[in-house]
């Protein structure tokens, strides 16, 4: 989507524009008459000029079809506007205009569902409503009515993009704190046509851009988010974002613990871990990453040297890090010799690297400190821990100019000569923990694998599904996922005590009995499973009581299924839900009582291989207890990723029919037995609903 008439318009008509330059309607006027934009047209039917240009009486009379009209008018004459606006060929919109779908009334839901649609028939740009407007620094441009985006200021590489008019002034003003300067400021509004990815789309392609920082509300199509991510990726971009709402208030999860772990942060995370994302925790770390992408070409992670005249200061920047998921790797022995060769007196040099006090009356070995804390081949970069006024900026220009790595120099007391330290390409900061921080999320996305698994040709297909329930029982979805790939548990499905007295025999003991219902997802909470029945008297009364149990419940009964019990092996969950934004996302935990007491989870969008599924095993807390936590056998987590890749392909063959499936618990035995499926969860949407994938 071309965005060019939107956002590097050539000529401007304002409708609506007001003569003084602090109304709304005055504002962009101003900027642009200030900003020496020339093709510049105020449209207003009661005033012959406008801040001293010549004002037009509507916008047939303005003397050429301008590339972008920005309206600023109220949502009531809006529309009507836009129609003239099309009728005359005009390409691209700006609407300032509030009272739309913001209001979550029907009337102004209606009225953005009308403007939506005018931009859809006609292919207007029509950027908002209820936008603030946008800024094109290198092209002298500004469409706001913000106060923030003033011509003048130097123009950057870096692109900002906000769902909020308020948020956007403000990470604007943190990041010009942090140093970082501005290719294009954009707020997208409500959305109604041009949405938050179409604008980054635009971006991956924009020569004056290198990265982008995003404040994200909520993504209305996935799928295109990921799409222009991918193309930041592959260009070499930034592209950085802060997602309001990580925490999960209010989530609910009535038939299975995959969509009380899945939720909306889960499935943002895993879509920006897929795409190579980098994801800010706070405004300030989103600020940092773009004024760290100035020295991304010397940081190739997170694992950091510290050398620091405070052994104090050393430490917390080193917890700081590891805190924030970066690394402090200690230093080779030759490297820590040769340090302290260098440093007069005796100090720590495994890393951190304590140079004392003594940098007041000697600094000339500081570049060869840094050089050979810098050395090793894990070490990505360097933090110097000097107040300004100790700080020997040649000896760390010397070794700045040397070396093929970042240095960045930390100062809590704010004297250092930021000025000087920039010319020479090294980073600086005066705050331990934001400059942990960005650190880590600036490290951890330069290292991002974002290698794009293809989903694997279906090897097998679904049985037809029944169309009077809204699940499968057990039995019907174990059998159904064993034709992927999945192995499960043998059952032996009985309907009478009898034939359980039988059956039971054949199976062996101990042995688990289980009602068999499409109705009942949760059986522990019913009393229908019962676990170690060693006889078939025992089996014949579990039998009897779970048959009057569940008709007692009036849920469809298909019979009791019984199974060899399985000892040893550790538990997990394997689930896969449909995400409305990104579409089907896989979830791993550890298993039973775990998945409530730990919420120990990791995420990922389909599909997933099984080097991909190993991965995420790896990923968890609790995965000490897959690889023999306290002398307990190694579990077999090469069987399990297996498992939980053939769980994501017979998903992703499944249609539109599946609504959720769950393995728990995915029995992981001992390394070399394999992993099986216990149980299995197969929901299902209705027939006559159509499952759209995220627009």
């Amino acid at each position: 989507m071309s965005l060019n008439a939107l956002l590097s318009p050539k000529s401007i008509a304002v409708v609506g524009a007001s003569d003084n330059p602090k109304r709304i309607g005055g504002v962009p006027v101003d900027l642009l008459k200030r900003a020496g934009f020339a093709r510049l047209y105020p449209v207003n039917p009661k005033n012959e000029t406008v801040q001293g240009l010549t004002a037009y009486a509507d916008i047939e009379s303005v003397p050429e079809v301008v590339d972008l009209v920005i309206v600023a008018l109220s949502a009531e004459a809006t529309l009507p506007y836009l129609e003239r606006c099309h009728a005359l060929g005009i390409p691209a919109a700006l609407v300032f205009a509030s009272g739309y779908a913001e209001t979550n009334e029907p009337e102004g839901i209606a009225r953005q569902e009308a403007l939506t649609e005018f931009a859809h028939r006609t292919g207007m740009k029509v950027a908002g409503p209820n936008a603030m407007g946008n800024a094109n620094f290198p092209a002298g441009v500004f469409t706001t009515f913000g106060q923030s985006f003033q011509p003048g200021e130097p123009a950057g590489e870096t692109a900002l993009v906000t769902q909020s008019g308020n948020m956007c002034a403000t990470v604007f003003r943190l990041a010009r704190r942090a140093g970082v300067t501005f290719s294009q400021v954009i707020n997208t509004g409500n959305e109604a046509s041009v949405e938050l990815s179409d604008y980054l789309d635009h971006l991956a392609e924009d020569p004056n851009t290198s990265s982008a920082l995003c404040y994200v509300e909520e993504l209305r199509n996935g799928p295109k988010f990921l799409a222009a991510a991918a193309k930041f990726r592959a260009a070499g971009k930034l592209l950085a974002v802060y997602k309001v709402g990580a925490s999960e208030k209010g989530a609910e999860a009535t038939r299975s613990h995959t969509a009380a772990l899945a939720g909306d942060s889960a499935a943002y995370d895993a879509a920006f871990a897929r795409a190579g994302v980098a994801r800010a925790s706070e405004l300030s770390v989103l600020a940092d990453l773009a004024y760290l992408h100035g020295l991304g070409a010397k940081i190739g992670g997170s694992n950091c040297a510290i050398l620091s005249i405070s052994g104090a200061a050393g430490a917390i920047l080193a917890d700081a890090l590891a805190l924030n998921g970066a690394e402090v790797p200690t230093l080779p022995d030759d490297v820590q010799r040769a340090i302290s060769a260098q440093i007069p007196g005796h100090s720590m040099v495994s890393n951190p690297i304590d140079m004392t006090g003594n940098i007041v009356n000697s600094n000339d070995f500081l570049s060869e400190c840094i050089r050979l804390a810098l050395s090793p081949d894990d070490i990505d970069l360097l933090l110097l821990y000097t107040p300004g006024a100790f700080l020997a900026l040649d000896q760390v220009e010397k070794a700045a100019a040397a070396s093929g790595k970042a240095i960045i120099v930390i100062d809590t007391f704010a004297m250092a000569d930021r000025d000087r330290l920039a010319a020479a390409g090294i980073g600086y900061f005066d705050d331990f923990d934001r400059a942990a921080r960005a650190i880590a999320a600036y490290g951890a996305w330069k290292k991002a694998d974002t290698g794009t698994t293809i989903a694997p040709p279906a090897s097998a297909s679904w049985p037809t599904l029944p169309t009077d329930r809204n699940a499968l029982s057990e039995t019907e979805g174990k059998d159904a996922l064993a034709a992927f790939g999945m192995p499960v548990v043998h059952d032996s499905l009985v309907q009478t005590a009898a034939e359980a007295r039988i059956a039971a025999d054949k199976v062996g003991y101990p042995l688990v009995a289980k009602l068999v219902s499409p109705d009942v997802a949760h059986k522990t909470e019913h009393g229908l499973i019962r676990l170690g029945l060693n006889d078939a008297d025992a089996v014949a009364d579990v039998f009897e009581t779970m048959m009057a149990k569940a008709r007692s419940m009036h849920v469809h009964i298909e019979g009791v299924t019984l199974e060899p019990m399985l000892q040893g092996g550790v538990e997990i969950l394997a689930g896969v839900t449909r995400d409305p934004v990104f579409g089907w996302m896989l979830t791993v935990g550890l298993g039973g009582v775990w998945t409530e007491l730990m919420q120990d989870a990791c995420h990922a969008l389909l599909p997933v291989d099984a080097a991909q599924a190993e991965g995420m095993l790896r990923s968890l807390k609790g995965f000490k207890l897959l690889d023999g936590y306290r002398g307990a056998p190694k579990a077999d987590v090469a069987a399990a990723a297996q498992a939980i890749a053939a769980l994501g392909a017979a998903v992703l063959a499944g249609g539109d029919r599946l609504r959720e499936v769950e393995i728990n618990p995915l029995l992981i035995l001992p390394q070399g037995k394999g992993a099986v499926a216990v149980d299995a969860l197969v929901l299902l949407n209705a027939t006559e609903t159509k499952v759209e994938e995220p627009a």
